[in-house]
C-alpha cells in the first residue's frame, strides 16, 4: 500500500468487533461495522455505540449497516466474526476484495485464515492477534476492558510493506498495532491461552483470573496448555512454555482482561453454538496426525460439547 489505510470494514460488530472499530472511527478513520444482527446494528445508528469500563462512558457515532452490499469500497476488512461466521462473511463482503480490500481474521482458533484464503486467495488475507477484550452488554453497548497490542502479518512470514502501512494507521488511530515476522506462530501463543482458559471458564461460568486461583482448575490448564505445546511442537511451531504461563497469567489478573469471561462462557451463557470446534477441535485433529495422546484437551472438547448438545442442533 502506497498511502495509508482509510477506510475499514469490521465484519461482525459484536463485543470485539465494535470495540476495534470504535476505536478507529475515534482515531480519524473512516468505519463501518457489518454485523446480521438486526437489533445491534439499529441500536447503533439510532444511538451510536455507547462504551463502559476502561477509558470510561462514552458514545461512539459510527456507520452500521445489515446490508453489506451498501458498503461501495474499502481499503481492509477486519474479520471479528465467530468462526462459524467466517464463510458467509468473507461471501457477503467479497466484492469488497474485488475491489481492493485485504482481508485480516482477528478471530479465535486455527483455520479462519485458510477459510478466508479459499474464497479470495491467500495474497488477499493476513492474520492477526489480539488479547484486547470487549464484550457486548446489550444491543449497542460495549465494554472496554483495558489495552494492549495488536499484531498483524503476513501468512508467508516476513514483514511487507501493506503490513506495516496498515499497523501504522491503526496504532495513529489509537489502536496500537505491530506489523509481524512470523503471525502464525503469534496465533498460536494467543491459541495457547484461549486453549488453557476457554473451556474451563466455559464449563465453570467463571472469569479467567478466578480460573487461575482454583488449584484444581489451574492444574487443569497447565495439563491443556502442555498438550497444546506438544502439538504445535510436532507441527514446526516452536513456542516458549515459561512465556506461555506468564502471558496467560498476565491477562489473568485482577482488573485488567482477566475479569472477561471467555467468548466461548458467553456463547455458552446464551445457548450459542461455540468456537469449540476451531479452539479445541483443530488442535485436536493435529494431535490425532502426529498420534499425540491429547486426554485433557478431547475431554475440555467433549464435556462443551455436551453442553451444547442442549441447545445446538447438528447439521
Amino acid at each position: 500500500m502506497e498511502n495509508l489505510p482509510e477506510r475499514i470494514v469490521v465484519v461482525g460488530a459484536g463485543g470485539m468487533g465494535a470495540l476495534f472499530g470504535a476505536i478507529l472511527q475515534d482515531g480519524g478513520l473512516s468505519v463501518t461495522l457489518y454485523d446480521t444482527n438486526a437489533a445491534q446494528v439499529d441500536a447503533i445508528e439510532r444511538d451510536g455505540l455507547r462504551i463502559s469500563g476502561y477509558g470510561g462512558e462514552r458514545t461512539v457515532e459510527i456507520a452500521a449497516t445489515s446490508d453489506p452490499m451498501q458498503i461501495e469500497a474499502a481499503d481492509v476488512l477486519l474479520f471479528q466474526c465467530k468462526a462459524q461466521g467466517t464463510r458467509p462473511g468473507i461471501a457477503a463482503v467479497r466484492h469488497l476484495v474485488d475491489k481492493g480490500a485485504v482481508c485480516i481474521s482477528f478471530q479465535n482458533g486455527l483455520g479462519n485464515e485458510e477459510a478466508l484464503a479459499v474464497v479470495v486467495g491467500e495474497d488477499n488475507v493476513l492474520g492477526g492477534v489480539t488479547t484486547m477484550a470487549g464484550m457486548l452488554l446489550a444491543p449497542g453497548h460495549v465494554r472496554d476492558f483495558s489495552r494492549v497490542p495488536s499484531y498483524i502479518g503476513e501468512l508467508g512470514g516476513g514483514i511487507s510493506d501493506r503490513a506495516a502501512s496498515i499497523a501504522e494507521a491503526f496504532s495513529k488511530a489509537g489502536l496500537e498495532t505491530a506489523a509481524s515476522a512470523n503471525i502464525r506462530q503469534d496465533i498460536w501463543k494467543k491459541l495457547l491461552g484461549n486453549i488453557a482458559m476457554s473451556a474451563l471458564s466455559g464449563t465453570t461460568n467463571l472469569t479467567s483470573a478466578a480460573c487461575l486461583t482454583n488449584p484444581a482448575l489451574k492444574s487443569t490448564s497447565i495439563r491443556a496448555l502442555d498438550e497444546a505445546l506438544l502439538v504445535a511442537k510436532a507441527h514446526g511451531i516452536e513456542l516458549d512454555r515459561a512465556d506461555a504461563i506468564l502471558g496467560m497469567e498476565t491477562i489473568s489478573v485482577p482488573g485488567g482482561t482477566g475479569e472477561n469471561k471467555s467468548s466461548l462462557c458467553v456463547d455458552i451463557l446464551n445457548k450459542r453454538p461455540s468456537e469449540v470446534d476451531t479452539i479445541y477441535g483443530s488442535v485436536i485433529e493435529l494431535g490425532r496426525q502426529k498420534s499425540i495422546p491429547l486426554p485433557t484437551l478431547e475431554t475440555l472438547f467433549s464435556v462443551v460439547k455436551g453442553i451444547e448438545s442442549h441447545y445446538v442442533e447438528e447439521n
